[in-house]
């Protein structure tokens, strides 16, 4: 979830401006809030990288569908390096749907928040009390 910020924080920035050197120095912040209620754990997990459009939110659960470029596209790279020496992290629309099932195999769940055009906002929960029976999809 922090690497979906941090892609999503740097792209949006650099594609505004691409002659700009980009450092953690000028760059949003990315924000992390951990809470503790009496059942549960709750991470929220903040950026402005530009957010996600409507249109894609209810196919964010799906494993075709990513925010990060063409996973076709991405495979073909991996495959025509033959050195190993590309260190491609996003685009295989694995990680969100992945990290609901953890949440939830811990009684909990993930929620996403986005606002096109600033940035979004992640909710994981889980669950503490460990008195539950979680029946993982």
């Amino acid at each position: 979830l922090l690497k979906n910020s941090m892609s999503a924080v740097v792209e949006r920035h650099f594609a505004e401006d691409p002659n700009k050197v980009w450092t953690r120095d000028n760059l949003p912040p990315i924000s992390v809030v951990f809470a503790e209620g009496k059942e549960d754990v709750a991470i929220k997990i903040s950026d402005r990288g530009g957010g996600i459009p409507r249109s894609g939110m209810n196919r964010l659960w799906t494993y075709s569908f990513t925010t990060a470029g063409n996973t076709a596209e991405k495979m073909k790279e991996l495959e025509d390096d033959k050195r190993g020496s590309k260190a491609i992290m996003a685009g295989f629309a694995h990680g969100l749907p992945l990290s609901r099932i953890h949440a939830r195999a811990f009684g909990g769940d993930l929620q996403v928040m986005s606002m096109q055009g600033h940035g979004t906002d992640v909710y994981v929960y889980l669950w503490k009390l460990g008195d539950r029976e979680v029946a993982v999809p």
